[in-house]
């Protein structure tokens, strides 16, 4: 069932499945949405019957990125207050992906822009839809990939593609996506679902301790770099936030969507 902050959340038998439920606003990340499922993530792993979890987005798109209305909402308290917000809800989401442990799946229906593709690439493992698209487009609105997206695009795929990404904001399709190391499978549209569940109950099959101690050992490769990340990062991000050019900006995007 879907809660208030758009997060529709279900358990199938060992597996948890995460929906963000916001289809009319392309499942864009508010502070309440983020807050949800770093709550959902780590409800799941203190019950201990999930042995892996499946995130994906409802309608048309994955996640298109943070919600400007909420965005322009924790700025207008100020660069203090933004960098706060993004510390303890958007960081915590993000460590929590990493630290719980059961695999997280991404299941990208859709477009994943700029948190969406942060989102994404937080996951332990990603399978896209054919009609997927990625772009790390924090750039085009003047921010910088808040949620950690510059080192772990640069960890997925190397640094020249990040660059690339990062710096031009570059869209990308699934099959380049695939072919750059970006996603771990690509299926039809309408097999996504279905492809996302089998990878999941491959992890029901599994010992438990030694999923969760693979994971582990996985995610410490890189986790001292990553956390110093996000901690410049999340300063940053709160700076550019308060900014009177995303002030503007945030203003005229929003007004035009009305």
């Amino acid at each position: 069932m879907s809660d208030g902050a758009g997060l529709a959340v279900e358990q199938r038998e060992t597996t948890l499945w995460l929906t963000l439920a916001r289809p009319e606003r392309r499942n864009a990340l508010t502070v309440e949405l983020v807050e949800a499922i770093g709550d959902a993530l780590a409800e799941a792993d203190v019950r201990g019957t999930v042995r892996a979890a499946v995130l994906t987005g409802a309608g048309t798109a994955f996640c298109a990125g943070g919600d400007l209305p909420s965005l322009a909402g924790l700025a207008a308290a100020g660069a203090r207050s933004a960098t706060d917000a993004i510390y303890s809800r958007f960081h915590r989401m993000v460590a929590l992906l990493g630290s719980v442990s059961f695999p997280v799946i991404a299941a990208v229906n859709g477009p994943a822009m700029g948190a969406g593709l942060d989102l994404a690439l937080a996951c332990d493992l990603r399978v896209a839809a054919s009609g997927a698209r990625f772009a790390s487009s924090w750039i085009n609105v003047g921010l910088v990939p808040g949620m950690g997206g510059a080192h772990l695009l640069t960890r997925a795929v190397g640094a020249t593609r990040a660059a690339e990404l990062v710096l031009l904001g570059r869209t990308v399709d699934a099959a380049t996506a695939l072919s750059w190391g970006l996603v771990n499978s690509v299926v039809p549209g309408e097999d996504l679902l279905a492809e996302a569940g089998a990878v999941a109950d491959r992890f029901a099959e599994l010992n438990k301790a030694a999923v969760h101690s693979s994971k582990a050992s996985l995610r410490r490769a890189g986790l001292p770099a990553f956390e110093t990340e996000l901690a410049a990062m999340g300063a940053v991000q709160g700076g550019l936030l308060a900014s009177e050019e995303f002030q503007e900006f945030a203003e005229r995007m929003i007004h035009n969507s009305r």
